[in-house]
């Protein structure tokens, strides 16, 4: 059971200030003044436009529902934009106020509406090491006034969902190959005269590719976008080599920053080579998909992807290659971004949580912290 006045106070603080800048600031009635302890940060919202409502109507109150599904009781809770994501362990539930719903205030009995999103929570390595390690680490960090952390957010959410549909992509892969090889094992793959006439292959293989790919792809141009955020720059598109190269023209300071970055170009364009021929082939170049196939000397050739000219990859493989490198590509760029775009006279650094040490609940690696001189 969820019972949170807070879900006002937090969800409420980006539209809060939109408001503010559509209306004119009046003198604040005390029914417009919210003040709650949210988890470990205490957020202080002042709204200043004027209820249309009475109130105490319906859709001013706060929000209280039960969150059905998953194990044990919530672990996480972390706006995002327009609603407040909130997880279990193994599930993941998003919660809407009345102003989202009804922004234009219709209806003063409109309720909350909240639903279960996805079947992983803050115990997945994504979840947590993607968007509730970096929301925690935005919010907390003292960035310059410049640097809007509501937008690094949400593209922090939109990448987090990115991966994780890779990762789902991926499980629908692996659990087709594991099927396919189990036939190979058990020895149910057999020659009639000179024909293997049921010989087992990937369904829609293809399709699983572009899936895979196309969000792959996306998620890297999420990348670059937050670092335009962090940066004040204009990066289009997933093209890490520039972004590289303008880190060492403008950050000559920044030598571990622009050593990382060029570090990551060859499997950043490894990604995108493999989905742009993909989408876009040309006669001399495209994206190969090979499926289960049988080579000489009847020897099994196993799904495998490249460019035309390129080497050959193991498509089982590569895939988790490429999650789990996203994934730290993603912690690293932000922990740099924040680190170099902090504004105080502290001094911080980023403590790497060791594996064994890390909470089964919600690994996150790297958290920051002050550094005690």
């Amino acid at each position: 059971m969820f019972s949170f006045p807070l879900f006002k106070a937090i969800i409420r603080q980006e539209t809060l200030r939109r408001q503010q800048r559509k209306f004119k600031v009046q003198k604040c009635k005390p029914q417009n003044i919210w003040t709650w302890d949210v988890i470990r940060n205490k957020i202080t919202i002042v709204g200043c436009k004027q209820m249309k409502f009475n109130k105490d109507a319906p859709r001013y109150r706060a929000g209280k529902g039960e969150l059905i599904g998953g194990t044990g009781g919530i672990t996480r809770m972390c706006p995002a934009g327009n609603f407040l994501e909130m997880y279990k362990i193994d599930k993941t539930f998003r919660i809407y106020p009345p102003e989202i719903l009804d922004p234009k205030e219709t209806d003063p009995n409109m309720p909350w509406m909240s639903n279960s999103v996805a079947d992983v929570g803050s115990a997945n390595k994504i979840v947590a090491r993607v968007f509730i390690q970096s929301h925690e680490a935005v919010n907390e960090a003292p960035l310059r006034k410049d640097i809007k952390k509501e937008e690094i957010i949400v593209l922090s959410h939109k990448s987090k969902e990115l991966l994780l549909s890779c990762e789902k992509t991926y499980l629908e892969f692996f659990k087709k190959y594991e099927e396919c090889v189990k036939q190979f094992k058990e020895g149910k793959v057999k020659k009639e005269g000179n024909v293997f006439p049921s010989f087992p292959l990937i369904d829609n293989l293809d399709d699983i590719t572009v899936a895979f790919l196309s969000n792959a792809k996306k998620f890297i141009e999420t990348e670059a976008k937050i670092t335009n955020e962090f940066f004040q720059t204009h990066f289009d598109g997933p093209r890490f080599d520039i972004i590289t190269d303008w880190v060492k023209k403008n950050l000559p300071n920044q030598k571990e920053f622009s050593n990382f970055l060029e570090s990551t170009n060859d499997k950043l364009k490894h990604i995108t080579d493999l989905r742009n021929h993909q989408e876009h082939p040309q006669k001399n170049k495209k994206t190969h998909i090979n499926n289960f196939r049988l080579l000489p000397h009847n020897q099994i050739g196993f799904p495998t992807w490249h460019v035309t000219g390129n080497e050959e990859f193991d498509i089982r493989t590569d895939m988790d290659n490429i999650i789990n490198f996203l994934m730290q590509f993603f912690e690293v760029l932000m922990f740099n971004c924040i680190m170099i775009n902090l504004n105080t006279k502290l001094i911080y650094k980023v403590e790497d949580i060791p594996e064994e040490q890390r909470d089964k609940n919600c690994p996150i690696r790297f958290k920051l912290v002050v550094r005690l001189v």
